[in-house]
């Protein structure tokens, strides 16, 4: 791996290592399982539900996209490589696993490595350079520190082409994924901001600004009319999404 814009299928010889409990997991979300294979490399494999009929035309789209987004930045020094999807037409994605723990949990113990967030500040500028915007990094779980210490960007399942957008909507992107990086850096080493970076997130960032989730969150309010069914909330997710990209399609 090594790292412009405004701003195989190995299936049949891995062995399973681990998997998410998907008991009590929302219909809508993607199974994630940790594999090995013959050589005891680790491997994330990502799959949906659903192949079939509508919803699995709409999982096959969402598979179809993050794969897209892995491929173009996969190179980087940060991102997950060997990206695949099988041969068949299944709405699933796998790539090498970054062995490293979230940030979150990193803070929590000894605390971060020294310029582990001037590092990560960089590498989303890198990753803009690419023509990559993530939209989801003031989520902690999105941020790994590898086991040299290092920072490492995953789930790109909210990422957009830059070359998608207008310049000013480009902007507005690379703006987000900018405070969200800020957002973690003054929550989990406020310490080491520098002084400029502090000024510019406490004058731009708002706690409402609207990621990934908040964005589907109201868009669910909205389609169901505040209703809190449980059973309700995966399809009025599914809807939300789907309205979500034609809006980001439109500026195609």
């Amino acid at each position: 791996m090594n790292g412009q814009t405004n701003c195989p299928s190995m299936r049949s010889s891995w062995q399973p290592a681990a998997i998410t409990d998907a008991t009590d997991q929302k219909w809508y979300k993607p199974i994630i399982s940790v594999n090995a294979d013959n050589s005891g490399n680790r491997h994330v494999y990502k799959a949906f539900r659903f192949s079939r009929g509508l919803l699995g035309n709409y999982f096959q789209f969402l598979a179809s996209h993050e794969f897209r987004m892995l491929r173009k930045v996969e190179h980087l020094d940060f991102t997950p490589d060997q990206v695949s999807r099988p041969s068949d037409a299944s709405p699933t994605i796998h790539y090498r696993l970054i062995e490293g723990r979230p940030v979150k949990e990193i803070a929590a113990g000894k605390g971060v490595p020294d310029n582990f967030f001037s590092r990560l500040f960089s590498d989303v500028k890198t990753l803009h350079k690419h023509g990559v915007a993530h939209m989801d990094l003031g989520n902690s779980g999105n941020i790994l520190v590898s086991g040299r210490g290092e920072p490492a960007i995953i789930d790109f399942g909210s990422a957009i082409p830059l070359s998608w957008l207008p310049s000013s909507v480009q902007s507005w992107a690379c703006r987000k994924d900018i405070l969200g990086v800020l957002k973690l850096w003054h929550r989990f080493d406020s310490e080491s901001m520098p002084l400029f970076l502090e000024h510019y997130y406490q004058s731009n960032y708002r706690k409402n600004i609207y990621t990934p989730k908040r964005f589907l969150k109201a868009l669910r309010r909205w389609v169901t009319g505040g209703a809190g069914a449980e059973d309700l909330s995966g399809v009025a997710t599914v809807i939300s999404v789907f309205c979500g990209l034609l809006v980001l399609v439109s500026f195609t």
